[in-house]
């Protein structure tokens, strides 16, 4: 099993063991690992079609950007349909509409880990807590859909290469 995988599965752990006697902390870490693990399959996936020499990907891993990424899933999140029903990014590239579902995801599961990590005036209940792992198993089994389609590659590219300073 993959890390990111894991980590879905430790979110889902974690959430359930909560339900009857919820501990808030560990609710929190439940929201943080969902977002974890969304992280780490974008990044495990977009490594695994860049870079040719598998011994190399960990260290292209790194180099995705948090704040980069969240941007680049905001403008996908975003897109609307045209008048035949399909996303088309700027580019021209098609977008399938699982990857809009992806973005929109990673989006809400980021802002709900800074507020798990960092908000203590906000308590969590195991009802969010549950739901918000379950948008990171959503964005999972929407990947799985998506994943065959080019469009999938487009967005795995722009997710990387926003982060990459432009030259002048």
């Amino acid at each position: 099993m993959h890390f990111h995988q894991d980590l879905l599965v430790l979110a889902r752990q974690m959430v359930d063991r909560n339900a009857a006697q919820p501990i808030e902390a560990e609710l929190r870490r439940a929201i943080s690992t969902a977002y974890y693990a969304l992280f780490h399959l974008l990044t495990h996936e977009g490594t695994a079609r860049i870079v040719a020499a598998a011994h190399l990907r960990s260290r292209v891993a790194r180099t995705f950007e948090h704040k980069f990424m969240n941007a680049v899933c905001k403008e996908f999140a975003a897109m609307q349909p045209n008048p035949a029903g399909q996303h088309v990014h700027p580019s021209g590239v098609l977008i399938p509409s699982g990857v809009i579902t992806i973005a929109s995801e990673f989006v809400t599961l980021q802002d709900s880990r800074l507020s798990a990590d960092y908000d203590t005036a906000i308590t969590w209940d195991h009802f969010e807590a549950e739901a918000i792992v379950a948008s990171a198993e959503l964005a999972f089994g929407e990947w799985q859909a998506v994943q065959a389609d080019p469009g999938s590659d487009f967005f795995l590219v722009e997710l990387w290469c926003r982060g990459i300073p432009k030259r002048s």
